[in-house]
């Protein structure tokens, strides 16, 4: 087990349950061996849920929401109107990184909850200086 707490981003979550994803092999290793620590926000299970729901149908996104449950200890991090502002803040000093509001979202809580692992397939969210496995490059 990873010893630091990991953030679980939608490319993870997109990657494990999508076999045709290029990212599913190392996404189904990672999952194999579960960190003791690990999150991720209501902003992403959103995007993550929305991706399904868009692109694979109903019942892949009932899918997902169903394996949420199966993960054990996975901690859901709450949006309020503080992390809002931080978002907000975030969004202005990374200018010019083309950043979602989740993606600048993920940020806020990464500082906040000094979370140095992440994964996911977005790179940027290692903006900060988070490792991001397994990574897509930066085009």
């Amino acid at each position: 087990m990873k010893p630091g707490p990991v953030f679980l981003d939608t490319g993870i979550f997109v990657a494990f349950l999508d076999r045709s994803d290029s990212f599913h092999d190392a996404a189904i290793g990672l999952f194999a061996d579960p960190p003791r620590r690990w999150c991720t926000s209501l902003a992403v299970i959103a995007e993550t849920y929305g991706w399904f729901l868009h692109r694979l149908g109903e019942e892949a996104a009932r899918t997902f929401r169903l394996a949420l449950a199966e993960l054990p200890r996975l901690k859901l991090l709450a949006l309020d109107a503080t992390h809002h502002d931080a978002v907000v803040r975030t969004l202005e000093k990374l200018r010019g990184h083309k950043l979602t509001y989740v993606d600048a979202s993920s940020l806020v809580f990464l500082r906040r909850h000094r979370i140095r692992e992440v994964w996911g397939t977005d790179a940027d969210l290692g903006l900060e200086g988070a490792a991001v496995v397994p990574a897509r490059r930066r085009p």
